[in-house]
């Protein structure tokens, strides 16, 4: 009969399998944003939060028995709604910060969209000689009417949307600091729920 395997190595293939689920979804997410495809980005970050809380979930249906296990539990939701919440946007700026160019432009179409009962705002920009850019704005639109001039920072190969500028502002820091925090909250909510029950 094949012997059972050590409740360490179990425990450590539980954690690893919950964490591995909300990492690929926010990675996907974070590629299909960085790839301009913000719909796309948008299911992908609401079926990896689903399918991380699903994997969370069960992690500590599974587990030995705990008290007050709720609270680890509801700990490592609230981390996984602020790391998918941040960790998309960080990766942009990450990426602008590296590849980005400092320029400024111009608004050259404005519109809203509308969803129940909030609406959002949407534009397109131009170089100041009148050559389109690609994608549409990816910060605030607010405000903002065709013709009026603000500093962005664009990707010189046009993979990645324009956001406010310039560059020195963009806040990865603190974005860091906020995921870097969420992700330690999760980890340790996993770690928690992760010793299964015994037998």
């Amino acid at each position: 009969m094949p012997a059972r395997p050590r409740p360490a190595l179990r425990t450590l293939w539980r954690g690893t399998r919950t964490a591995a689920i909300a990492v690929l979804g926010l990675a996907l997410a974070s590629a299909a944003y960085l790839a301009g495809n913000a719909m796309v980005a948008a299911l992908l970050i609401i079926c990896g939060f689903a399918s991380a809380v699903v994997a969370l979930g069960l992690l500590y249906d599974r587990r030995r028995p705990l008290r007050f296990k709720s609270v680890p539990l509801s700990l490592g939701v609230l981390a996984l709604l602020v790391l998918y919440g941040v960790g998309v946007i960080l990766a942009r700026d990450i990426a602008m910060t590296l590849v980005g160019t400092d320029a400024d432009a111009v608004v050259a179409r404005t519109w809203t969209t509308q969803y129940k009962r909030s609406t959002q705002p949407h534009c397109t920009l131009r170089h100041a000689d009148g050559t389109s850019i690609p994608h549409e704005y990816a910060s605030n639109c607010e405000g903002l009417e065709p013709g009026d001039t603000l500093p962005v920072v664009l990707d010189p190969q046009g993979r990645f949307p324009p956001v406010a500028g310039p560059k020195a502002d963009l806040p990865g820091a603190g974005e860091l600091q906020v995921a870097a925090t969420a992700a330690l909250i999760l980890l340790l909510s996993i770690a928690i729920g992760s010793p299964p029950k015994r037998p």
